[in-house]
């Protein structure tokens, strides 16, 4: 795994590779300021959220806990303030992870139209005489990804409680995040260089490698400015590992 991000790593230098890795950091930030962040803000103070029945309820009983808290001789107002300082936190954590998800998905969106040319300097590269002829259609991928998208969203909507339990709602949010980033990444890529038998076998959670690593650069994408650019390197580091594949089963040279 860490010698695939090694040379993946090292082909982002590659010029035909570096312009294109900053046409989604381009146009996302265009995107993201125009109308992310407020059609983000709008779902925050919107009436079905703030009047939601479970949003409700989770205010009264904090409000509740609050007030019972604050009762407590001596050692009450300390930790009302400590609780407060701590849920400031989460909300910010909360917030930060949210506005990744939103520049991820702008950038994956981009990535996905330079994805058979990203995948074609990979090839030419380092694997010149392997042959690749991919399944499906840029329609179904799309088809497909949205799909998933919403199923995700919907999950996320059942899981609503979920999110006002602090640590819980975090991991909640990253796991949610991470199956539709794995999820589209390998639809993306593998389309475009397996066969439809090859990509069902290669998408099996038994694969340690794509998994782990997509693992890895997902969480990285809480670091500023990494959401713009993690949809190509995950691109590039998923088709070294198609390649390798291929090379070591004979298939496509």
């Amino acid at each position: 795994m860490l010698r695939l991000f090694w040379k993946t790593l090292l082909d982002l230098k590659n010029p035909r590779i570096l312009w294109r890795l900053f046409i989604p950091f381009l146009i996302s930030m265009v995107l993201v300021s125009l109308m992310g962040y407020s059609a983000f803000a709008l779902f925050l103070s919107s009436d079905w959220l703030s009047q939601n029945p479970v949003v409700l309820e989770v205010e009264a009983t904090a409000t509740s806990a609050e007030q019972w808290l604050a009762g407590l001789p001596v050692v009450g107002g300390m930790l009302v303030s400590i609780i407060g300082f701590m849920m400031m936190l989460l909300v910010g954590l909360m917030g930060l992870l949210m506005g990744s998800y939103l520049v991820l998905l702008m950038a994956m969106v981009i990535t996905g139209f330079m994805t058979d040319s990203l995948i074609k300097v990979v090839r030419d590269r380092h694997y010149p005489e392997q042959e690749y002829f991919g399944h499906g259609h840029f329609f179904g991928l799309i088809m497909q990804i949205t799909g998933f998208g919403l199923l995700m969203l919907l999950v996320m909507l059942l899981g609503l409680p979920l999110f006002f339990i602090p640590v819980v709602n975090l991991l909640w949010v990253w796991l949610l995040g991470f199956l539709f980033f794995r999820y589209a990444l390998l639809l993306d890529v593998g389309q475009v260089i397996l066969d439809e038998a090859d990509y069902r076998e290669l998408k099996s959670w038994r694969h340690w490698i794509p998994t782990g690593g997509l693992m890895i650069l997902y969480t990285l994408t809480l670091v500023p400015l990494v959401s713009f650019f993690a949809p190509v390197i995950g691109v590039i580091y998923l088709a070294h590992w198609m390649f390798e594949d291929q090379q070591a089963r004979g298939v496509g040279s």
